[in-house]
């Protein structure tokens, strides 16, 4: 295959070959990636002009295996040989309380050796101890207050103690972890890198090596570096450094320059460093894109592809060249969307576009669904819960299981088993779920049954399980394509070969796990099911799930580390946001950043060094850059575009030298743009006289005062539920939202107020039950303040009503916040009535039902208008009868007092005034219809009981009130609404201005060359 233009590698494979092509078998040739060395290995196949034996090419870690002569332990062996040694120094410590900590040692320790000899590790180990340390915190201390400081240490009387004892043991920890690896001939990534340190000499006698060539490193270890300068002080090292002249200028100060500038003037003085004018050697074409989401970049991508291919000379010129395209990812999540989005492009040979793709990336295993499938399992098991003598689970994660992709078949009969679980969970208020149910409810579906059978507490059973379930949806998958009811199972090229290939490293893991646990677990029981989630989900945290293809093909998908030392035509990289290129400024670390810094330790700095010079390289050689990122509207939490294009842009593009030329400048948001801007607009629908009919039936049937304030909010969505039915099936919820929050505060001051009165909590209309009457009185409300656990379980039952659980968490946090509402407004309620001339609250009726019916005069047609509303609360304070309402949020005080009320049928700010209003017109028309029978009744029974109890009557004369309590703001008592405003400059009473406004709504909805607008 061609190349183009002439690599980093090719160049450096020329001078290989030139220099040492009479002792290529003793020379070895070291590069940053395993990637890379397989592109040299192509290069220098192009190169020789005989038949030869290459050079030994190998990456840096396959060089420090060969070298150093240990075996690389697996992650699971050094945490256990690490809790090994921290638990003979404390023998209650437990595994899932090491596992986060060990690994964050595992790499702190591999850090260290990568970076400091030993002299420097017993500095650094020593400047954490007592006195050095103390010293350090205690800067701002005189002399005799240090001394202080440090006597009570010794003797244990300060709060550092355990934290200056832990610097101590981390100092042994690491004396005595490497001890025991190599006395077993095992190692981590450092230790073999010093291992490869000391045993150089004698290794490359050994291995009779005259050369060892390291090329396109731009940032080394601290233990690299001294292995390539023993190397050079042995005459047997040489490097090569793809560099432009500008990193290594001093007074340019170039952040991709960082460590050349200290490599040239250290172990890398001697030897050749392409130090050329690399940005002037070629005019290259950049664009950048602004997109508004992941999927808008994604898609990008695929018409980017589509662009670079569009002719029949493309294709072929694509084909044959080695290094044509590669698209970077900085952010690792989007390669599933990308590879969906990959355009369908058919090549003269016959091949697609799938098969001239590598991808060098692999998946973090903890960004797939089978990682969510695992925790879920995993948080059921943990929840089991014995109710009624039965082992009962929580709703949520069951649904969660039911709902996952891998239960999502083409087998009807598992789709009918999971869908009539999950109806069950809603239709029966389940919230602990029995297992046994769950286990009959499964039928003979093996996946279902492993799942939910009861799992012993130990980790050999919940082996076995997982295996079981690993079979039984493999299985699956093969029976749902291939019905011969084959029964092996194995990685197959079918649609589920990536689910199969998560199976099996789920199944490698799990099977390491078997054999490696029992030399650190004595016994089964020792390592539970909490512990074992926690080491198995710390596992598969660091795992890759690695994709399969062509090695060297003409397109190359990679995170942005993997194109070290490589060179490609077309570059395209998504995503370019602070945050992700360069990555966060942070790394995750033990040892604070001061000392860090001090001894030469990786901060952020290095990294965003590391960044920098990945990135620019790739300007070296490119011909065509694409850079996109999200912009503002993006909703993610990523940052603004990366500093990198504003550099490009502001340095890159105003400088002549760097040849570098915008493609166009055309920079909005691209792709997405359109469909954004379709997604913004109100959808609009016309009225059909059918459904001008149907209207005309729901307001006959009944319309709610918050129905028709909704439809000033969103007709499309009043039609969709109030006229057509179309209502949000009904689910159970684990973290409540404002609406369920809203819910339960409601439920809990409505039952509040009953069992202060000693009645029960509801009263079924169903059953003909009639609610009573009563009365509360100041001395009511301050028992029920003073009774917290009353408040508490009044909020807990109102919360199973709602079916949410409030036992951890944001619902725990707002279970808190429910208790001082409440709280809050029960103070609030003994403001009012310590101001009264009463002193009590007569009840009349709690969640209430008030109706009306009105006949409309709609455009000289008479429409009946049945207007039905349920009132929080209504009562009766000082004679006055009262209509109250809660509400979740808060209010505009100018918002609730309208000059004129034409505003109500076109202003959301004013649907509060508006349902207010409602309220009062339908109370109020209620009173003055003596054939409203239902409410005439209801105020009698209240008047008997507030006689008896000798609080004031209602009194008729007196003007009715409607009002909201605002949850937010409880402090400003009832807000009413101000009903004295105009209709279109005619001063009116109430009721006929109400009838007037209710007409005008009438005219809105019933007009059908008026579009119905959903609002977006």
């Amino acid at each position: 295959m061609k190349t183009y233009p002439s690599p980093f590698l090719l160049e450096v494979a020329r001078n290989v070959y030139q220099q040492h092509k009479n002792e290529l078998t003793k020379i070895i040739v070291v590069l940053p990636s395993r990637r890379a060395c397989m592109y040299f290995k192509q290069y220098f196949g192009s190169v020789i002009d005989q038949l030869t034996i290459a050079p030994q090419i190998i990456s840096m870690e396959g060089f420090a295996e060969l070298f150093s002569q240990l075996l690389k332990a697996d992650n699971v062996t050094l945490l256990f040989e690490l809790f090994k040694v921290y638990q003979e120094k404390d023998k209650d410590l437990k595994i899932e309380e090491f596992v986060h900590l060990g690994k964050s040692l595992l790499s702190e320790f591999n850090m260290i050796d990568n970076n400091l000899n030993e002299k420097k590790v017993d500095e650094m180990f020593e400047h954490l101890n007592e006195v050095k340390l103390l010293e350090d915190w205690a800067q701002g201390l005189g002399d005799e207050e240090k001394e202080d400081l440090k006597s009570n240490w010794r003797e244990g009387k300060t709060s550092m103690t355990e934290f200056l004892i832990f610097w101590q043991r981390l100092a042994d920890a690491y004396a005595t972890f490497k001890k025991s690896l190599l006395s077993k001939g095992l190692a981590y990534g450092g230790m073999l890198f010093r291992e490869a340190l000391t045993n150089l000499e004698d290794r490359m006698e050994e291995l009779e090596i005259e050369k060892v060539i390291f090329a396109g490193f731009s940032q080394m270890s601290g233990v690299e570096q001294e292995i390539v300068q023993k190397l050079n002080d042995l005459g047997k090292g040489q490097t090569y450094f793809d560099a432009d002249k500008r990193y290594l200028d001093k007074s340019i100060n170039h952040e991709a320059g960082y460590y050349l500038r200290k490599y040239v003037n250290g172990f890398g003085a001697q030897h050749p460093h392409f130090a050329i004018d690399q940005f002037n050697t070629h005019d290259k074409l950049v664009g950048f894109k602004s997109v508004s989401s992941t999927v808008g970049e994604v898609k990008l991508a695929g018409e980017w592809l589509i662009s670079l291919l569009s002719t029949e000379k493309d294709k072929l010129e694509f084909s044959q060249t080695l290094n044509h395209t590669a698209i970077l990812l900085p952010d690792e999540s989007l390669l599933p969307a990308l590879l969906k989005s990959l355009p369908d492009i058919t090549f003269e040979d016959g091949k697609t576009l799938a098969e001239y793709t590598n991808i060098t990336m692999g998946v973090s295993f903890d960004t797939t669904p089978l990682f969510d499938l695992i925790k879920e399992i995993f948080l059921m098991k943990e929840r089991v819960v014995e109710k009624d003598n039965k082992a009962t689970v929580y709703f949520k994660n069951v649904q969660n299981i039911l709902r996952h992709p891998f239960f999502n078949s083409n087998y009807r009969e598992i789709d009918q088993i999971a869908s009539g679980i999950l109806d069950d969970i809603v239709n029966k208020n389940f919230i602990n779920i029995p297992l046994d149910y769950l286990v009959d409810a499964s039928g003979d579906m093996e996946i279902f049954k492993v799942v939910f059978r009861p799992w012993k507490n130990n980790y050999k059973d919940i082996i076995k399980n997982f295996i079981d379930l690993i079979n039984a949806l493999l299985r699956m998958m093969k029976s749902s394509i291939n019905s011969v009811g084959e029964e092996e199972v194995k990685i197959s090229d079918s649609i589920y070969s990536y689910e199969e290939e998560l199976l099996s490293i789920l199944f490698e893991h799990l099977k390491h796990l078997n054999k490696v646990l029992p030399n650190f677990i004595q016994k089964e029981s020792d390592l539970p099911i909490k512990m074992f989630k926690t080491l198995l989900l710390e596992l598969l945290r660091g795992t890759k799930v690695p994709f399969t293809g062509v090695p060297i093909a003409p397109l190359q998908i990679m995170g942005m580390l993997e194109s070290r030392a490589l060179d490609f035509k077309n570059v395209l990289i998504l995503t370019c946001n602070e945050g992700m290129l360069p990555t966060k400024k942070s790394v995750e670390a033990i040892i604070p950043f001061d000392i860090r810094s001090n001894y030469g330790l990786p901060t952020y700095k290095d990294k965003n060094a590391a960044f920098a010079y990945t990135f620019y390289r790739l300007f070296h050689r490119s011909e065509h850059l694409m850079f996109s990122y999200l912009d503002a509207n993006s909703g993610s939490d990523v940052g603004e575009q990366s500093r990198y294009l504003l550099q490009v842009k502001e340095e890159m593009m105003e400088d002549s030298g760097f040849r570098v030329k915008q493609i166009d400048d055309h920079q909005e948001a691209w792709l997405l743009a359109k469909a954004d801007k379709t997604m913004s607009e109100p959808i609009k629908v016309s009225k059909s006289e059918e459904l001008k009919e149907s209207i005309i039936t729901r307001l006959k049937k009944g319309v709610s005062p918050s129905s028709i304030s909704s439809y000033i909010r969103n007709p499309l969505t009043f039609i969709d539920q109030k006229v057509i039915g179309l209502d949000e099936s009904d689910d159970i919820e684990e973290d409540l939202d404002s609406r369920s929050f809203g819910n339960v505060v409601h439920t809990a001051m409505e039952w509040g107020f009953r069992r202060m009165a000693g009645l029960k909590d509801e009263y079924d209309p169903k059953k003909k039950e009639i609610q009573p009457s009563f009365v509360l009185r100041i001395d009511d409300f301050k028992k029920a303040i003073d009774d917290r656990p009353f408040i508490i379980q009044l909020i807990e039952d109102a919360a199973q009503k709602e079916k949410v659980e409030l036992v951890k968490g944001q619902n725990l946090l707002l279970k808190s916040v429910a208790e001082n509402i409440i709280v809050r407004f029960f103070k609030k309620q003994i403001e009012e009535l310590e101001a009264s001339e009463s002193k009590a609250f007569g009840i009349v009726r709690l969640e209430e039902f008030i109706n009306h019916n009105v006949t409309l005069d709609i455009n000289g047609e008479k429409v009946e208008l049945r207007l039905a509303g349920m009132a929080d609360r209504i009562d009766v304070l000082d004679g006055k009868l009262r209509i109250v309402d809660y509400k979740s949020g808060s209010y505009v005080e100018s918002k609730m007092k309208p000059k004129n009320w034409e505003v109500f049928i076109d202003d959301v700010d004013y649907a509060k005034a508006l349902q207010i209003s409602l309220y009062s017109y339908l109370t109020k028309s209620a009173m003055g219809d003596p054939s409203n029978a239902h409410f005439h009744q209801m105020i009698r029974a209240c008047n008997e009981v507030l006689a008896k109890e000798k609080v004031p009557t209602i009194d008729f004369s007196k003007d009715i009130d409607a009002g909201f309590y605002f949850f937010r703001k409880i402090n400003d008592g009832l807000i009413s609404c101000k009903l004295d405003g105009t209709f279109y400059g005619e001063e009116m009473d109430f009721l006929p201005k109400t009838e007037k406004w209710l007409e005008l709504w009438g005219k809105h909805l019933l007009d059908t060359e008026t579009l119905l607008e959903d609002v977006i």
